[in-house]
């Protein structure tokens, strides 16, 4: 019996963006305190560690950020801005403060 094999299959959930391979390298303006952000070239996200807003990544193969402080989700789901929230916990786990 043979088993159909979805060609687009892979670990990456329903709906999430397909892996172009081209992420966004230019330089980019931290959304909250316009700081440049650095280019995390093994996750392909920008990232912005400024204390006064904690940890904020901005993916732009889907066009959403990631932070772990409240106040900045809200901000961001009032703008209409894509966002995911991460528990500081994980964070802490990889060495970054929020």
């Amino acid at each position: 019996m043979s088993k159909k094999v979805d060609a687009d299959s892979s670990c990456a959930p329903p709906g999430s963006a397909r892996d172009t391979g081209r992420a966004d390298h230019t330089e980019r303006a931290c959304a909250l305190c316009g700081r440049k952000m650095y280019f995390a070239e093994d996750f392909r996200v920008h990232v912005c560690l400024n204390k006064d807003h904690g940890a904020l990544a901005y993916y732009s193969m889907d066009d959403c950020y990631f932070t772990s402080q409240k106040a900045v989700a809200v901000r961001f789901a009032k703008e209409g801005k894509k966002f995911h929230i991460i528990e500081p916990e994980i964070l802490r786990m990889i060495g970054v403060e929020s």
